[in-house]
């Protein structure tokens, strides 16, 4: 009885390990060195134009970031309202950096308290950037545009994030390896931490969804994530 109990403690300190060490993966590909050079580069190129308040915007907004991101990265679980803050923060940087070729909308349910919530941190930006880079950055098409939607049940949360970009048959035609690689990596993190997330939670598993729209959605891609409801203790 007692070696049954020490092995079951034994594979939940595995799994927590192998969560951790993807969190942190995670945290190195949103705050990764190309990601800052950029936000940097634009930054400089808003001065160089004379464009102080832009450039003061975006400085404000990735000091916020950053900070976010920093703080999130020492918890498995944070704050849904810090998180959705984070994810506002850098979806707001991407279309000021990319001179707003794309809007980004935020949807909450009115009756989801996102103070009483908890989250894994940086799981669902990944879904963000893939439908800048993938969906946004070659699209030729007037009102591009993303919507990150957060829906609920019972018992879970249902994070959407649609784009009407050109979805992810012509995104493979004309991508570089390094776009590749970087949407591998960012969709791999997802997968691996939501197959150790449902190995720790079985009651209410967590699932993903990558897929081109359908015929009658028109163009581009929806990203479902949905993760089982974490309350926080008052």
């Amino acid at each position: 009885m007692q070696r049954k109990k020490a092995e079951q403690q034994n594979k939940e300190l595995i799994n927590q390990n192998k969560l951790s060490e993807s969190e942190l993966k995670a945290i190195r590909a949103q705050m990764n060195p190309h990601f800052i050079f950029n936000v940097l580069n634009s930054i400089e190129s808003y001065i160089v134009e004379n464009d102080s308040k832009t450039a003061g915007s975006l400085v404000q907004k990735f000091a916020a970031l950053s900070r976010l991101i920093l703080e999130n990265s020492t918890q498995s679980m944070v704050s849904a309202d810090r998180e959705w803050k984070a994810l506002r923060l850098y979806a707001e940087l991407e279309v000021m950096r990319f001179n707003k070729q794309f809007s980004c909308s935020f949807y909450t349910e009115s009756s989801i308290d996102l103070s009483r919530l908890l989250l894994p941190p940086m799981l669902v930006q990944p879904l963000i950037e893939n439908a800048i880079h993938h969906g946004m950055r070659n699209s030729t098409a007037e009102n591009n545009a993303i919507t990150v939607s957060l829906e609920q049940t019972e018992n879970t949360l249902l994070f959407t994030v649609s784009d009407n970009g050109i979805g992810m048959v012509e995104a493979k035609k004309i991508k570089t390896f390094s776009a590749i690689k970087g949407q591998s990596i960012g969709i791999a993190s997802i997968k691996e931490r939501i197959e150790i997330f449902n190995v720790m939670n079985h009651e209410h598993p967590a699932q993903f969804e990558l897929r081109n729209k359908q015929s009658n959605e028109g163009m581009g891609t929806i990203a479902k994530l949905t993760l089982p409801k974490v309350f926080r203790e008052i």
